[in-house]
């Protein structure tokens, strides 16, 4: 099967924080790089043996987000964050090559465990599996109707996610179908490239359907709420899917690490209290 991730940054990203369990071969057959925020151009990314680099679009390992045929500097500009490579890679037709297609951030290291995930599944005949994996953090919803602490229900409208689901794919699920579903989280996947495209295609109506009241009180108001809704429609996405029977989930074994961004030498001021990202 032909797999491809694209782990998202904004102005660097350093391989040897997070590709150690790769060959430098491996990391340019199953990573391509892509770059955000258009406002920080300059971006720096340091390969397995420790050289430093500007990315450009001329390199085949890296992708500039904003030089793409389209591009809707909007999706980032308000603050959606990985959801905008989700939309981008369909609009531009970019998953249609591959298998199975993943996103992930820049800070997620990819375990030992991950890396032989990636080399079974290369190995296997395409269409053979339809396992989504994704970073799973706990139940969404348990047996008394109470979702997970981290769905952040009372910030959060859920209804309205499910509304928008069941319009979208013309479904009938209710918030009972999240009973018992693995909660995942981080906005990082491993999919099936049909589950993909579908994901994404729901994404790119959603990220005009919460603009702007999901950011406008009484709800949050600061940069990168969006993204949180976008983050948990995700998560709703794969237990929506689980309950057709559509898809297998299994957890993807990535160790998000927020000492990468001390050790590359930026911020992350995302939910902050400033317009936009500086990571």
């Amino acid at each position: 099967m032909n797999v491809k991730i694209f782990p998202v940054f904004h102005s660097a990203i350093d391989q040897r924080l997070i590709f150690q369990a790769f060959t430098q071969a491996e990391v340019d057959r199953f990573f391509t790089l892509y770059g955000v925020n258009q406002s920080k151009p300059r971006k720096l990314v340091t390969t397995l043996d420790g050289r430093t680099t500007m990315a450009s679009s001329d390199d085949p390992n890296v992708m500039l987000e904003y030089h793409l045929p389209w591009h809707d500097p909007n999706i980032q500009s308000r603050g959606y964050m990985e959801t905008s490579c989700y939309v981008h890679l369909l609009k531009n037709r970019l998953h249609e090559s591959f298998d199975y297609v993943g996103v992930c951030q820049y800070d997620m290291r990819w375990t030992p465990l991950a890396a032989e995930l990636l080399r079974r599944l290369s190995l296997e005949s395409p269409n053979s599996r339809n396992t989504v994996y994704g970073l799973i953090c706990g139940t969404l919803m348990d047996a008394r109707g109470q979702l997970h602490p981290l769905a952040f229900a009372q910030i959060r409208n859920w209804p309205f996610l499910l509304e928008s689901y069941n319009r979208f794919f013309g479904a009938r699920c209710d918030m009972q179908t999240l009973i018992g579903k693995p909660f995942t989280l981080w906005q990082t996947y491993l999919m099936p490239r049909q589950q993909f495209a579908d994901m994404a295609a729901w994404l790119e109506v959603l990220c005009t359907e919460v603009y702007p009241w999901a950011n406008q009180p009484p709800y949050e108001t600061h940069w990168g709420v969006l993204s949180g809704y976008t983050e948990r429609a995700e998560s709703l996405f794969v237990a929506a899917r689980l309950h057709e029977a559509a898809i297998a989930v299994q957890h993807l074994p990535l160790e998000h690490d927020p000492s990468i961004v001390q050790k590359l030498a930026i911020s992350k001021e995302h939910y902050g209290d400033i317009p936009g990202p500086t990571s």
